[in-house]
């Protein structure tokens, strides 16, 4: 039975660049899901592009820092600044959710909220991820299930991006890359111990965080190649132009999407390009059978 193999793309709705660059590369690329950030101040066009793309799975990109809340400030006091912004680093933002639970009451509401905004699109909600993975954060890990159930999403993402794999491909910054492991580590041993019984399928590998922002096709192609998994999740940040965060949306990731070799790689090693919904038709169909 042939692996299965997401590729998606976050930040969608980011910027109407960001956008541009998601649409092309589902009709022009490899492309199969994109994760819709409603907080971002392209979200509407996002909306209306993922409606003219049906076949584009689409799933809630759950913004907890380095973005914009869906409540009034005065609502969540303690997640926003005046501006409706949250603190830019995970790691101080993961900090404060752990310790406060005035913080995590507030935590609560935004999730839902975000969850509703996405309701109101209309879209089919396909599965859930996290911008800087905090929706992964044992905080938040379990509102975050029990809201995925609900609206009906297929499936979570768990970061699980293998480091043995990816030092052996790219050798740049092993320390920096060893410590996103550990945290990444500590976030899927939550989603272990919460998820069994939830329903919501899961990749076994998870690619694109050790290389954000460097996703060039030769890593790709060459990481996927050292995996023996029956299912993976490749990420991207796409972008028709080039942001000032080093990690974050680029035209790198876009023609990455782009480069017909890695459309290629995939036809030639057999992989079912797939989504969410696709990955738990195959679990279901084991299962029976």
């Amino acid at each position: 039975m042939a692996a299965q193999l997401i590729v998606s793309a976050d930040d969608f709705g980011a910027s109407r660049e960001v956008n541009a660059a998601v649409a092309r590369a589902y009709r022009e690329g490899a492309l199969s899901c994109a994760g819709l950030m409603v907080t971002g101040e392209a979200a509407h066009e996002a909306v209306e592009l993922a409606r003219d793309e049906p076949g584009l799975a689409v799933g809630l990109h759950l913004t907890l820092s380095n973005g914009l809340s869906a409540l009034a400030p005065e609502m969540v006091p303690d997640l926003v600044d005046a501006g409706s912004r949250f603190a830019n680093s995970p790691l101080r933002a993961a900090m404060r959710y752990y310790f406060s639970s005035r913080v995590r009451r507030q935590l609560e509401l935004e999730i839902n909220a975000q969850f509703e905004g996405f309701a109101e699109t209309g879209l089919q909600l396909s599965h859930v991820d996290g911008h800087q993975h905090l929706h992964a954060h044992p905080s938040v890990l379990g509102v975050v299930i029990g809201l995925a159930r609900l609206y009906g999403a297929r499936g979570i993402r768990v970061p699980r991006d293998p480091l043995w794999a990816n030092l052996q491909t790219d050798r740049s910054r092993p320390a920096a890359k060893a410590l996103v492991a550990v945290g990444h580590a500590y976030l899927a041993r939550a989603c272990r111990k919460a998820l069994p019984g939830s329903g919501l399928v899961t990749c076994e590998a998870v690619v694109g965080s050790l290389m954000s922002g460097a996703m060039n096709a030769d890593y790709t192609i060459r990481m996927l190649s050292r995996l023996n998994c029956r299912s993976v999740e490749v990420f991207f940040h796409p972008c028709e132009v080039d942001v000032a965060e080093a990690l974050g949306p680029n035209k790198g990731d876009l023609e990455t999407l782009l480069d017909a070799r890695l459309a290629e790689f995939i036809e030639q090693q057999g992989y079912e390009l797939t989504n969410y919904a696709g990955l738990m038709r195959r679990e279901a169909h084991c299962e029976l059978g």
